[in-house]
């Protein structure tokens, strides 16, 4: 075997230096990878440190336990009994009227829909359609939904009319209350 030129040795050595160069930056590139990925678990648990409501999500299933039985005597102490379908699904219809006659909104149509529930609630429901000053529907909106009553809304198509200066808005919306089992 004949000695290396000294060009070769040049270029064996280059060779060599840039298996190694690439070699390091292979493994930085994944070192790189888990330390965000350290960094973001970190972060994580800090933030579940410092905020009470995220580690009581993350907490043992007794503790767990606690706060699910608090929510459920909630309800049971705050969410209405239903006296009859139709009269609640009335009642629930005359109170959007009324809401919606103060708002200035005028009503096209209105109906019942069918009542509906599962094991945990019984709920009734009206779909209203109005249209009004766009302004003056979202403020409605707003109003109507309410936790506190045990009122939401299911539905919303909201169809605004571009052309009118006063930018009306037609409004089809369906708002359920829900009552104890």
């Amino acid at each position: 075997m004949r000695p290396l030129t000294r060009s070769e040795i040049v270029l064996l050595t280059f060779c060599g230096l840039a298996i190694i160069v690439v070699g390091n930056l292979v493994l930085y590139k994944q070192h790189k990878v888990e330390f965000q990925k350290a960094e973001r678990i970190l972060a994580d648990l800090q933030l579940r440190r410092s905020n009470p409501n995220l580690t009581q999500a993350a907490s043992t299933p007794s503790t767990q336990a606690k706060v699910w039985k608090e929510r459920m005597n909630w309800l049971d102490a705050t969410m209405p009994t239903m006296t009859s379908k139709d009269q609640e699904q009335a009642k629930l219809l005359e109170m959007l009227r009324e809401t919606a006659l103060a708002h200035g909104l005028d009503i096209d149509g209105q109906s019942f829909m069918k009542p509906g529930g599962s094991p945990h609630y019984k709920e009734v429901a009206v779909k209203i359609n109005l249209d009004g000053p766009e302004r003056k529907v979202f403020q409605w909106l707003s109003e109507i939904q309410s936790p506190e009553k045990f009122l939401a809304i299911k539905f919303i198509d909201l169809d605004p009319e571009m052309r009118s200066p006063t930018l009306e808005c037609n409004c089809n919306v369906i708002v359920a209350q829900w009552f104890k089992p």
